[in-house]
């Protein structure tokens, strides 16, 4: 009994000081997610950062969105509260006014939230990038100017962080996709495709094309369904008539077909090459809005195609990867008709659903309202989607254009 009445003065200061505790002070936004009308993260018209001030939000989006049913997810500092209710959907054609008052209820603040829409860029130049939230690889991104302030618009996706589930690569410079210093100034993108080692190989993945595309990257298929895990395009409100840029490309001499039936990488006899497209497509028709690996070339939505050819390779150097010699690719969009994709044997697909070079009739009407989508691809092997492809084969790209009406 002694021992119990020796600690209740330290359990009762305790007890004083837990109470005595003052509650916060701050009254901010911490991070905001957009919603939709059915309070589901809107991740297809949200494609740029959000900017946060003292007293406003400022949110990137495309022209798509329907800025008059929308709600907002807004995580506050510990303890603050908002007024109105951020979740209840409501109209954002003008910026909305909302107030946070902190947990102590003495400090409040103002918060002007406003959403600023965004043409897709049409020029990329490759300057910049950015480590992903972990530090693995690189992130490429635009920097377009909005009403206030300048945005990073993150249309660009790779397939990097499948790539990463291999443990193949230690740091950001072995990932497939790559930022590099070119000779005279600037940067481009590199594009490698690399092994996945004996993990790969034992599901039936035993490289990984370095890639960059106009779109998203879907991790959570990257292994159960990987073709549909590169969903490529974004709402376009502009005609396209030429596709032009410069690249530099060397094959590898090792060529994979896949695995055999022990799971081991399979070797053929075949010449390498990279991919260069854009493709201009009808998106509501589509599962999840987007083209995926699988007919991103072949989709009976597609209504204009523009493919680099004729692909200039050069000979195998490792002088050429430190000094690349960029050549230059000129092409128009197709419009009505294309030339049907060609698949090499060891290629296992159906082609029954395939457009077979048929293209959908443009629609101007269409195209006012972003009822298309662009993409624009680049793979260091052509038949990469399927595991298929040379080893060490290596494309640079840099001053990509999309030339429109």
């Amino acid at each position: 009994m002694k021992k119990l009445l020796k600690y209740l003065p330290l359990a009762f200061l305790l007890t004083s000081c837990i109470q005595d505790e003052p509650k916060n002070a701050e009254a901010d936004i911490v991070s905001c997610i957009v919603l939709d009308a059915d309070l589901k993260p809107d991740t297809v018209n949200i494609r740029g950062n959000i900017k946060y001030t003292n007293n406003r939000v400022i949110i990137q989006a495309s022209p798509k969105i329907n800025l008059s049913a929308l709600a907002l997810d807004l995580k506050l500092t510990p303890g603050a509260t908002i007024s109105p209710d951020p979740k209840v959907v409501a109209d954002y054609s003008d910026a909305r006014e909302f107030v946070v008052t902190s947990e102590d209820g003495v400090w409040y603040k103002s918060y002007k939230v406003s959403i600023d829409t965004f043409e897709m860029p049409t020029n990329y130049q490759f300057e910049n990038y950015e480590l992903d939230s972990r530090g693995k690889y690189h992130v490429f991104f635009e920097m377009v100017k909005g009403k206030d302030m300048v945005f990073h618009q993150y249309i660009w996706a790779s397939g990097n962080s499948g790539y990463n589930i291999a443990g193949q690569a230690k740091r950001p410079e072995e990932f497939p996709t790559v930022s590099v210093a070119c000779l005279n100034s600037g940067r481009a993108a590199r594009l490698e495709t690399r092994t996945t080692g004996n993990w790969g190989a034992g599901m039936r993945m035993p490289i990984a094309a370095g890639n960059l595309f106009i779109g998203s990257f879907d991790g959570a298929n990257a292994v159960s369904a990987p073709l549909k895990s590169t969903l490529f395009g974004l709402p376009f409100g502009k005609k396209p008539l030429k596709f032009v840029g410069d690249y530099c490309y060397k094959p590898g001499t090792k060529f994979i077909a896949g695995v055999d039936e022990n799971f081991k990488p399979r070797e053929i006899s075949y010449l390498d090459s990279c991919d260069i497209y854009a493709v201009l497509y009808e998106a509501d028709e589509l599962e999840r809005n987007s083209l995926n690996g699988d007919d991103v070339l072949t989709n009976k939505e597609i209504v204009a195609l523009a493919r680099v050819k004729h692909i200039e390779a050069m000979a195998p150097s490792d002088e050429i990867l430190l000094h690349p010699e960029y050549k230059h690719f000129e092409v128009n969009f197709d419009y009505g008709s294309t030339d049907p994709a060609y698949w090499p044997s060891f290629i296992n697909r159906s082609s029954v659903n395939d457009n077979q070079g048929r293209l959908k009739p443009f629609d101007a009407e269409k195209l006012n309202q972003y009822k298309y989508n662009l993409a624009v691809v680049f793979t260091s092997s052509k038949y990469g989607a399927y595991f298929s492809g040379a080893l060490g084969s290596t494309l640079f790209i840099d001053n990509v254009k999309v030339i429109c009406e």
